[in-house]
């Protein structure tokens, strides 16, 4: 395929405004080196300033680039240097982009004895290449098998309970002292610590889980849960002094065991009797927590054990019965939704995959049940579901990436003009700023998806809308792009309104750049950020030079 429409307001979106500079430079003395294209893959080779070159790949579909890599160390936000450069140099040298065949074109011409010779050939090249190639053939017929609920092998060797009971109790012992030492109005936890300490212990039997041995999720979940309850009494009482009740960070801590609790419970393969001894204990458990003012805090996990899979009103839905109660006897406890949640999960993970739409949907999780369509590759369904529940341009935004991904591009950029042509309710409060606010990444990711496309008007809509409610110089960049020959006619009106919008930073970058001083020195009035009226000063010297010297003796007073 063709590299899609890419601009120079797209790379500087995506980073940051250093990176840009120090690309644009990489680009212009010619570091660049072996644009090739394969399939829908850039490769380049660009020079660095501590290596000879570093390997940038960049992956399009028809609306623009999905993922760009680079091999430098780079890990401070946005794309870095080298792949700024290496698209700069592709949109504006395209000649010099070599097509290449994909590699399974190049394959699929081998007969078996050659691509077994090729293969060998290159493990013995690359040593390490031998264990990759290992694990991809231990994956293959994973990979190729329609998605089951599997049951892993059983663990040979048994869980270490005692090894989790001295982690917790060590943690427990040496939590220091002076973190109780605290100002009730602190807006530190001082029991963060602590618990920060013990969750890793818990993501032990997360891994578990994760790989489908819940059975020793179970026992990790045990040994941790007996420990922390018989050895934290100092801990909690000191929390009850604290707060005057059991509260913070260690009650939400008892939420999230009670969480982990469930969600082993429901991945393990247990029969009716395993279920009730472990839902014996975990109401003794229940008990104790009430004890230091916890209320029910394992509830859910109590649920989860006295259900099960087996629980009849779930039952109904998970073969298709969906009716107003929902997987629910009587009126839903308040855990209601996060026990649906960990459900789904489970249901997702054992790749039951329409009952996971029927409970989703029974259940209200309305933006998991339009995500799994979406993620099944029912486009068509995915945007008529999506236009009709979902509302938050979060959700929005996932369920759009999603459909993007499964190359269901139009699908993807209705279902984001729908998020974005939603009304937005009408306040005083400063939430309802902040609702509109929430939508600046989905008009970006839009316009940057129309754009990419082609669709020239769509993208202009859609960047208008981002610059009209999260103003940036890299929005403002996009309108003008898209634009085109129409940008006199509307820069007027976007200047008027940015003069208008509150964002101090983002005026000054823009006016700059369109070297209207008095406009930033109007936004800076009554800034107290000075790193933002030093970038105005400085600019304002050759134009201004008698409000700079004023600016600057105010400056001084304060000091």
């Amino acid at each position: 395929m063709a590299i899609p429409e890419l601009s120079e307001a797209t790379i500087r979106a995506h980073a940051a405004p250093e990176s840009f500079q120090r690309g644009w430079s990489y680009y212009k003395n010619g570091a660049v080196r072996d644009l090739a294209l394969r399939g829908n893959v850039l490769h380049a080779s660009v020079e660095g300033s501590q290596h000879p070159s570093y390997r940038v790949n960049v992956t399009f579909d028809k609306g623009g680039v999905t993922a760009a890599t680079c091999t430098c160390p780079y890990d401070w936000g946005g794309w870095c240097k080298h792949i700024v450069a290496a698209l700069l140099r592709a949109i504006h040298h395209s000649g010099e982009v070599v097509a290449r065949p994909p590699l399974d074109e190049q394959l699929k011409v081998l007969d078996r004895g050659q691509l077994q010779a090729l293969i060998l050939a290159l493990a013995a090249r690359s040593p390490d290449l031998s264990d990759s190639i290992e694990r991809q053939l231990a994956l293959l017929h994973i990979v190729s098998a329609p998605p089951t609920a599997q049951k892993a092998a059983a663990r040979r060797s048994p869980i270490d309970t005692s090894a989790i009971s001295k982690q917790v109790q060590y943690v427990l012992r040496n939590s220091p002292d002076s973190r109780y030492e605290y100002d009730y109005y602190d807006d530190e936890d001082p029991a963060r610590d602590t618990v920060d300490a013990l969750r890793p212990i818990l993501d032990q039997a997360r891994g578990f889980i994760n790989g489908g041995d819940a059975l020793s999720a179970l026992a990790i979940l045990e040994a941790f849960t007996t420990s922390y309850l018989a050895h934290g009494s100092t801990f909690f009482e000191e929390i009850e002094e604290m707060y005057g009740s059991f509260e913070g960070t260690p009650g939400d801590f008892f939420e999230e065991l009670a969480e982990i609790w469930a969600e082993a419970i429901l991945s393990a393969d247990l029969n009716a009797d395993e279920r009730d001894e472990w839902g014996e204990k975990i109401a003794g458990w229940n008990d104790e927590i009430d004890d230091l003012g916890g209320e029910s805090l394992f509830g859910v996990a109590l649920a989860a054990a006295e259900q099960g899979w087996e629980y009849p009103p779930l039952q109904r839905v998970l073969a298709g019965e969906i009716t107003p109660q929902g997987a629910w006897q009587g009126e839903p406890p308040e855990y209601a939704d996060t026990l649906a949640l960990l459900r789904l999960r489970v249901l997702e993970r054992q790749g039951r995959f329409q009952e996971y739409l029927y409970l989703a949907e029974a259940e209200g999780q309305l933006d998991r049940y339009v995500l799994m369509l979406a993620k099944m590759g029912q486009s068509d369904q995915a945007l008529a579901e999506g236009t009709r529940y979902l509302a938050n341009p979060d959700d929005i935004l996932a369920v759009a990436t999603v459909l993007r991904e499964r190359g269901a591009l139009e699908q993807a950029l209705r279902l984001a003009e729908h998020g974005l042509a939603l009304p937005v309710p009408h306040s005083n409060s400063p939430y309802a700023i902040s609702a509109e606010v929430q939508r600046a990444p989905l008009a970006t990711w839009a316009a940057e998806l129309a754009a990419g496309m082609g669709e020239r008007e769509r993208a202009l809509r859609a960047a208008d809308t981002a610059l009209r409610i999260a103003p940036s110089l890299a929005a403002y960049r996009m309108v003008q792009e898209q634009a085109g020959d129409e940008w006199e006619a509307l820069r007027g009106a976007a200047l008027a309104r940015l003069r208008n919008s509150p964002a101090v930073a983002a005026k000054v970058d823009i006016f700059l750049h369109e070297n209207m001083i008095d406009d930033a020195i109007a936004a800076v009035r009554d800034s107290s950020d000075y790193s933002v009226l030093e970038r105005v000063m400085t600019a304002a010297v050759p134009q201004r030079p008698d409000w700079v010297i004023e600016a600057a003796s105010r400056q001084a007073q304060r000091i």
